[in-house]
Parts: structure tokens; C-alpha cells; sequence
């Protein structure tokens, strides 16, 4: 039950794009290799997004494990 609510919990729209951005990159990376401006500025980001992902992913098992504490 723990699982089901843990999942509910989840960042969908973050998710979604990060991957729509992984996407991208791709494609990016096809068109015109990775030195190109759109695709190094879309590498930073998707990397602020994957920092931002894993930060509340801590946070919340973090809380999780305080709350099984008390």
C-alpha cells in the first residue's frame, strides 16, 4: 500500500519533461552533433531537471524513513 501512494507521489509532469527533453537531445545530437548551441543549452537543462527530480526524490524518502522512525 506504501508503494501505491509512494507512486502517486511522483513529479509526473517533471518526468514528462525530462523525457521529452532526452527526446530532443536525440534528435538534436542526429541533426547537428553535440556541439551545437540548442542542443548544449538543452543538455543543461535536462541536467537541472534530473538534479531537480533526484532532490525531491531524497526529500521524500528522507521523510518517509523520519516518519517510520517516530
Amino acid at each position: 500500500m506504501g508503494t501505491t501512494k509512494y507512486s502517486q507521489d511522483e513529479n509526473n509532469k517533471l518526468l514528462m519533461e525530462i523525457m521529452n527533453l532526452r527526446i530532443n537531445l536525440s534528435e538534436l545530437y542526429a541533426q547537428s552533433g553535440p556541439s551545437s548551441t540548442n542542443y548544449i543549452s538543452d543538455s543543461i537543462k535536462l541536467d537541472l531537471l534530473i538534479n531537480e527530480y533526484l532532490d525531491e526524490k531524497i526529500s521524500k524518502l528522507t521523510s518517509i524513513a523520519q516518519d517510520q522512525l517516530i
